[in-house]
């Protein structure tokens, strides 16, 4: 029976035959300017032609050994982990190291093919990249913080996440943010630094989860705690049996005037049946109008 190949696999396979390419154009340019007497003459009579013949080596040189270091690190990881729900961060963390050291090559090829000097072209910039330093310096922490969340595994790719009082599933991690997809649709976009200096519950690593309802009971409807909890069990009964609820528990956190206010809180499997919390609302609001 034949295995078919993961989405990772894929990925890696495609970007195997794109460095086969570029290792090909690449020893194939080196030896023509080697070997060929006709390209050797139009290199040395044109400078320009033989500035960018070097900038287009290095480009492809530097985007060589980058993609290899690439291939070799994923490689081995792959082969340690044998948990591919934590690929798709190590993945991504690895693509956007390659990406930042490909766009310095392709920056360096640039002042190549046009005779400028790396070395005296940074120099020169260094009291203003200082200063471009100091001003995005939020900037950079939040690179820094983006880097550290591809590399752990404290959040996954599909994992669902709470911040505050927003949930949703984590869509995206990139350099500056997390992109968070809730139940509606809406993408929340949550800065890196946010998420590393806030209290985040990372629900995709719980079995379970809490299903939680407040209600207003008032004065003359006499209905104590206690006798709530009954009702409650007993209405749910089966499914507590089933184990689609797994604790029912109500909790007084409020007295006013009139009426108090009755937290309600259900504890379900992450997989529980999405009837369970319309059922829930449906039976409190009933005896919120003296339906018991």
């Amino acid at each position: 029976m034949q295995i078919s190949s993961s989405p990772f696999q894929l990925i890696e396979s495609r970007k195997k035959r794109n460095f086969v390419i570029k290792l090909i154009l690449y020893l194939t340019l080196l030896v023509a300017a080697r070997s060929i007497p006709a390209y050797q003459e139009l290199l040395d009579k044109f400078t320009g032609i033989s500035s960018l013949h070097g900038a287009i080596l290095f480009l492809l040189g530097g985007n060589i050994l980058i993609s290899l270091a690439r291939i070799s690190v994923v490689r081995f990881y792959m082969r340690k982990a044998k948990d591919e729900r934590t690929h798709g961060n190590f993945l991504l963390g690895i693509a956007w190291i390659s990406n930042i050291l490909n766009s310095v090559i392709i920056l360096i090829s640039i002042m190549l093919a046009f005779d400028i000097q790396p070395l005296e072209f940074l120099t020169g910039l260094t009291i203003v990249a200082a200063a471009i330093a100091i001003l995005t310096k939020d900037y950079f922490t939040n690179v820094i913080n983006g880097l550290i969340l591809m590399f752990t595994d404290q959040f996954s790719l599909g994992d669902t996440i709470k911040i505050g009082d927003q949930t949703g599933i984590i869509d995206d991690i990139t350099l500056l943010n997390v992109v968070i997809k809730k139940d509606d649709g809406q993408r929340h976009i949550v800065p890196n630094n946010l998420i590393l200096n806030t209290q985040v519950t990372n629900l995709g690593q719980l079995d379970h989860k809490n299903i939680e309802f407040v209600m207003d009971i008032t004065h003359d409807k006499k209905l104590e705690v206690e006798r709530l909890q009954e009702l409650l069990e007993k209405r749910f009964e089966q499914e507590i049996k089933d184990g689609k609820i797994l604790t029912i528990k109500p909790k007084l956190m409020e007295i006013q005037k009139d009426f108090s206010k009755i937290k309600v809180t259900l504890e379900v499997p992450m997989d529980q049946d999405p009837s369970v919390e319309s059922q829930l609302q449906e039976f409190l609001l009933k005896l919120s109008h003296g339906g018991y």
